[in-house]
């Protein structure tokens, strides 16, 4: 056998004990990609509500699901990472978690008859913010990975002036009588704020990454 044909055939054999991992960042950019996508399309809704964008959100939702679990069955089957296993696991499960409340958020608002109103559209205005940062920072990580800092912190600002939304929001909402109207609304606004919890927890685990590869 040849020197070429035993370099080969150790080549097989490396592959076959010791696999190519995944590329991880790639996997995280695409389940962020859907982020965005399915915040966009809620934003859409609050802006111009309609059951075909209802619809959407619901595929949104399963396709999330299908991403969510071809990752986790990556990172489970793979030998080693380009990082730390922990943050990947905890990367895919806040970037789910953002979908999993943004459906919530469509699903109670059908259910409870919720119109849209000006605090929602301004609080989905920011969750799509903080999203694209999202994005931006996580699809950066393999090749510029300081440059996901800028990101990490967008994405945390665009949390805190929801905090403040969400506040300012009840606060208007509750002035007089408290009626079911005002309730079913506030749950509404609950769903956001806990998006945004999400998104803040995502961009921590992005910081944490971007550190640790510079």
């Amino acid at each position: 056998m040849s020197n070429q044909g035993k370099n080969g055939f150790f080549r097989k054999l490396l592959n076959r004990i010791v696999p190519t991992p995944p590329d991880f960042f790639l996997l995280l950019t695409e389940q962020c990609t859907l982020v965005t996508v399915t915040i966009r399309n809620l934003y859409q809704y609050m802006k111009s509500p309609n059951p075909y964008l209802a619809e959407v959100l619901a595929a949104d939702e399963h396709q999330a699901d299908a991403l969510k679990i071809r990752n986790l069955h990556q990172l489970n089957r793979a030998f080693s990472t380009p990082i730390d296993r922990e943050d990947i696991y905890r990367a895919i499960a806040s970037l789910d978690w953002i979908i999993t409340h943004c459906k919530s958020t469509i699903n109670e608002m059908l259910d409870l008859g919720v119109e849209p109103d000006e605090q929602m559209v301004r609080i989905l205005e920011e969750l799509l913010t903080g999203c694209e940062a999202l994005e931006r920072g996580f699809g950066g990580l393999s090749t510029y990975p300081a440059g996901s800092e800028k990101d990490a912190q967008i994405a945390r600002h665009a949390h805190r002036r929801i905090e403040r939304l969400y506040r300012h929001s009840l606060k208007e909402l509750f002035k007089g009588q408290v009626t079911t109207e005002m309730l079913c609304k506030r749950e509404i606004y609950h769903h956001l704020m806990d998006g945004s919890r999400r998104l803040h927890a995502a961009a921590n685990v992005l910081h944490d990454i971007m550190v640790k590869l510079i």
